[in-house]
């Protein structure tokens, strides 16, 4: 009799176990709709994610803020809509997490910034208004850099967040909260922002999708800034976008955070996307280098075999690099980020910065021009440069569907400490090692996606497969401005000939 209750038990607990990693890694638009059909409770979901959370973010520490009770009681009252034939929306009863520098009505945001560790704001940031419209439930915020500002995620409130399929590697940043929340089955969908990469670099070495949305189809509206900053500078380039699992869930996510607002109506709507595309009618141009800076050959292995996949599969295929100065792109971005995000900064604190800094920047175009002394004439010429940029990026995608090229030179790296600190802002002066070359921090890590916020394309973000090493290689697919949708569905299509693989945690 004890025999027969002992293996009953134990089947239930394998099956109770089961059924939540199932659950864990479910994708967020099925959890959606088998909430919305009854078949699993909102509640029931959002416990094993908590429980979830609790089991393993000590390990990996990417989720800093966890909303158990509130995100309980909501599940409750989620699941007594449904009860009465009530839909919130297309998220109705589905826990996300949000990177800790969207603010958050009533949740503490802190940016990851000392001077904002007990901020709590009494309004929430436009993406996260969309969200809660739709029904989503926020379980936890998301660790990052200290302001959003490294590619890397830690600091000095909360610490580092670990790489899911290495510890002792970086998640990346600044979204890295994110991306590890998700490869550990920790959250079904979350949502970050980018300026040089901080979602595609997370989702490359995390190994989930990315979006970075075209600039201007997502309000940025409620993003914390330093409090030194009465308002936020950065009115170009920035974008917010989601990271999950599967390309489904992007374009979800997508279809609610691109709505206008009534607090934001100045967006601009995207393009439908089209019904007809197919491997065999695809135009693909791709490389696995350009402007000078050399790439893991373990990476440029895997693009190189994975095109020849789609060619082989009746794509249209060439190498190609659109007209591009690409060390010119560089400079560019760092005069406007510059002038935006360094508004209230002095030219003649900047003069003082220089002898900390420019030893160090020498060989990074892009932040060099961030730390130099500006001015209206470099700023209006560096706008100039951007609009001529755009136009050469999009009339080369006038002749092709797409541009496939790598993320970063390197898959995750260890953990990198700066060699200083000059505010907020991390300096670094060990170059990381790409195929025996010494390439300085940055442009290893940002060389690859800086020229793609400052021509304002969408960009997806997506696993090709694991290393020998099982790291994640990841790929970016740039379309044409507000085609973000069309991107999806390409996306979609050639997402079936990447190399499949299961998560650390998934059973």
């Amino acid at each position: 009799m004890k025999k027969t209750f002992v293996f009953i038990f134990l089947t239930f607990l394998i099956h109770q176990t089961l059924g939540q990693n199932k659950i864990l890694f479910e994708s967020a638009s099925n959890l959606a709709k088998e909430i919305r059909e009854g078949k699993i409770s909102s509640y029931e979901v959002v416990l094993a994610y908590v429980e979830q959370i609790e089991q393993q973010n000590a390990n990996y520490n990417a989720i800093v803020l966890l909303e158990k009770e509130q995100a309980l009681k909501r599940a409750k009252e989620a699941d007594l809509a449904i009860a009465n034939h009530q839909i919130w929306g297309k998220l109705h009863g589905v826990p996300i997490t949000i990177k800790d520098n969207f603010k958050t009505k009533g949740i503490k945001t802190t940016a990851g910034y000392l001077p904002l560790e007990n901020n709590i704001p009494d309004e929430d940031a436009e993406i996260v208004k969309l969200l809660l419209a739709e029904g989503a439930i926020i379980i936890g915020k998301t660790n990052l850099s200290t302001l959003a500002m490294d590619m890397q995620t830690s600091n000095s409130i909360f610490g580092t967040t670990n790489n899911p399929w290495d510890t002792s590697r970086t998640s990346g940043g600044s979204s890295g909260g994110c991306a590890t929340a998700l490869a550990t089955g920790m959250t079904p969908l979350t949502f970050g922002n980018d300026l040089a990469g901080s979602i595609r670099i997370p989702a490359a070495y995390c190994g989930v999708y990315g979006f970075k949305p075209t600039f201007g189809t997502v309000s940025l509206g409620g993003i914390q800034t330093d409090p030194k900053e009465k308002t936020n500078g950065l009115k170009s380039l920035a974008v917010a976008g989601p990271l999950a699992r599967n390309i489904d869930d992007l374009e979800l996510a997508l279809q609610i955070i691109t709505q206008p607002t009534t607090t934001d109506q100045k967006l601009v709507p995207l393009n439908s996307s089209r019904d007809d595309l197919n491997i065999k009618n695809l135009k693909i141009a791709w490389t696995d280098e350009f402007g000078g800076v050399p790439v893991d050959n373990v990476i440029k292995d895997a693009i190189k075999k994975y095109v020849e996949k789609l060619e082989k599969e009746g794509a249209f295929v060439v190498k190609a690099v659109p007209a591009i100065n690409f060390y010119q792109a560089w400079e560019t971005w760092g005069s406007i980020v510059a002038t935006q995000g360094g508004y209230n900064t002095s030219n003649f604190i900047k003069w003082l910065g220089l002898p900390f800094t420019k030893g160090a920047l020498k060989e990074v175009p892009m932040h060099q021009n961030i730390v130099k002394p500006t001015s209206v004439e470099k700023y209006m010429k560096a706008l100039n440069i951007q609009d001529s940029l755009i136009t050469r990026m999009e009339n080369f995608l006038n002749e092709y569907d797409v541009f496939i090229c790598p993320v970063s030179t390197v898959m995750a790296f260890k953990h990198h400490a700066p060699s200083r600190q000059y505010g907020s802002f991390r300096i670094y002066n060990e170059p990381l090692t790409v195929n025996k070359n010494e390439i300085h921090y940055y442009m290893a890590t940002q060389a690859y996606t800086i020229p793609f916020t400052l021509t304002e394309s969408p960009v997806l973000t997506m696993p090709l497969g694991l290393s020998k090493e099982c790291l994640p290689i990841g790929v970016q697919l740039i379309g044409k401005r507000y085609e973000d949708f069309k991107l999806i569905e390409i996306g979609k299509i050639v997402d079936t000939y990447s190399e499949k693989f299961e998560f650390p945690l998934e059973e």
